[in-house]
């Protein structure tokens, strides 16, 4: 079932990933874009925003898309079967922002939630945002510039902050994300990048058939779609706190046990591109997660030792990483460490 406010109605989507999305929508200019063509028209901007049982922090979520300096966007949210069914009435609204719901059927996960929003989607720039986390003002703005000055990218990611239940920073002295500027499919292959759907945009001309999500994935379905990306194109990284991830005990749409499988999917997937240290470092990160809670650190160590020296010296420098991250308050420096090695390759 879906609900609309400010366009036509559609049709649920509620299967697996079959095709394309839907072709973007063209319009007249309603904001000025740096970089654009001069008299190019505003691209439009179509923001999928999954939920379930998240009605507050749904809210909150949405008012900061509405709160957007670029305003040619639209709004797709996908009720990924809540108990209470999500009310298009009770949503915060715009009267000069498209809002469309869909209900699933049930729950489908996060991956058939968000490919729903994209088959509905009439953008040329699809941007994602979890019900739990929030945009800073600027952010689409930013996101829509850097693509319209580099036609050759196909999705940008930004800097985040990690925020507690309240919304208030956890690590005021460091930004969560930070590392170079761009992504290649070499560097993709070693990492979960970007860390999360709410902090990117993708360009649906360069991105094409590959823009939905694999629904047999039961976890790191983004990685796989990152890793499809950066096959179109290179992914882009902006140097700046756009978003506000938070971290809470309300669950997210994926739950520790699905990680494992998760993994298993996308080696099987892509083992084949991987080259033998890449193949190394992803069966290491498999043994990490074999264990219990007990047993878990000797896992961690066991996995340490690899036939490939580049994929061990990278999981002990990680490890290093992460432990001086936990004392310094800088939950980032695992990834920006991770990153350099891993792009100075």
């Amino acid at each position: 079932m879906s609900a609309l406010r400010g366009g036509p109605a559609t049709g649920p989507a509620t299967g697996p990933a079959t095709g394309p999305a839907t072709g973007p929508a063209t319009g007249p200019a309603t904001d000025s874009v740096p970089g654009a063509r001069p008299g190019a028209p505003a691209l439009l901007v179509s923001v999928v925003v999954p939920t379930r049982n998240r009605p507050l922090l749904l809210a909150e979520a949405l008012s900061s898309v509405l709160a957007q300096t670029y305003t040619n966007v639209e709004v797709i949210v996908v009720d990924d079967g809540s108990d209470q069914p999500v009310s298009i009435d009770h949503l915060p609204q715009h009267p000069a922002v498209p809002l469309r719901l869909v209900r699933l059927a049930g729950r489908k996960g996060a991956a058939a939630a968000r490919n729903a929003g994209i088959r509905m989607a009439r953008g040329e720039l699809i941007a994602f945002l979890d019900d739990d986390d929030c945009w800073e003002p600027g952010k689409v703005a930013c996101q829509v510039a850097y693509l319209a000055s580099h036609p050759e990218v196909g999705a940008v990611s930004c800097w985040h902050a990690v925020v507690d239940e309240r919304g208030a920073a956890q690590y005021p002295r460091a930004q969560h994300y930070r590392g170079p500027e761009v992504f290649g499919r070499r560097q993709v292959a070693w990492m979960l990048f970007p860390r999360s759907f709410s902090l990117v945009m993708l360009r649906r001309s360069v991105i094409g058939d590959d823009l939905l999500l694999d629904e047999r994935f039961p976890s790191v379905e983004d990685w796989d779609l990152w890793m499809r990306c950066s096959r179109r194109g290179p992914i882009a990284v902006l140097p700046e706190t756009l978003c506000r991830v938070r971290v809470h005990d309300q669950g997210r749409l994926s739950d520790r046990s699905s990680e494992l499988r998760g993994l298993e999917a996308f080696a099987r997937k892509h083992w084949s591109s991987l080259s033998k240290a890449e193949r190394c470092y992803l069966r290491a990160h498999q043994t990490m997660l074999t264990e219990g809670r007990v047993m878990h650190r000797l896992a961690v160590l066991r996995s340490l030792v690899t036939s490939s020296a580049g994929a061990s010296v990278l999981l002990v420098t990680e490890q290093l990483a992460r432990l001086l991250g936990r004392l310094l308050g800088d939950p980032g420096l695992v990834d920006r460490v991770r990153s350099a090695m891993v792009g100075a390759q």
